[in-house]
């Protein structure tokens, strides 16, 4: 039977180590919207200012981060959450996205650090009726403000060498 002896080195040597420094962790929030014709058949109450039927969004797909910009002490992130829109339960909409971004202030954040995004949540949405000017027409259109509200944890890191006093084992 063979046995294998293993040797520690007896004094600690230095080690360098790399590893990523988290500059950031933070909850952050993120507000998108987007403003699309009304569709057909749907009306405001010029009264309330209400939709006059039941206008409803759903979540249509994962959210995704498009871009991730890093800019000495700031992070940008913009990306999109995939909805389908309802008019009376009907799907009128089979797919839109609803553009959303932030800013997060992380001091000492340099282009090419690390950034990543966990734990997104959509909080709700909101469906508001807005009157616009459309050139081709001689009058106001109504047309819907989709506002969407993102959650997520954001985690900025940075390589940094670590030195270390540690032993090897030799086998």
């Amino acid at each position: 039977m063979a046995t294998h002896q293993v040797f520690v080195q007896s004094e600690p040597q230095p080690e360098q180590i790399k590893v990523p420094g988290v500059l950031c962790n933070v909850k952050i929030q993120e507000i998108g919207d987007l403003v699309i014709p009304a569709p057909s058949g749907v009306t405001m109450d010029e009264k309330t200012g209400s939709l006059c039927q039941d206008v409803r969004l759903e979540l249509n797909g994962v959210p995704s981060l498009r871009t991730v910009t890093i800019l000495p002490g700031k992070v940008i992130n913009m990306g999109v959450v995939p909805v389908r829109l309802l008019v009376e339960g009907v799907v009128v909409h089979q797919l839109l996205e609803i553009p959303f971004q932030n800013v997060i202030e992380c001091p000492g954040a340099q282009p090419g650090d690390l950034v990543q995004k966990h734990d997104v949540q959509i909080e709700g949405f909101s469906i508001a009726p807005i009157r616009l000017f459309d050139p081709h027409k001689p009058c106001l259109q109504l047309h819907l403000i989709l506002k969407v509200v993102v959650y997520a944890c954001v985690i900025v890191a940075q390589e940094t060498i670590l030195r270390v006093q540690a032993t090897r084992a030799c086998v």
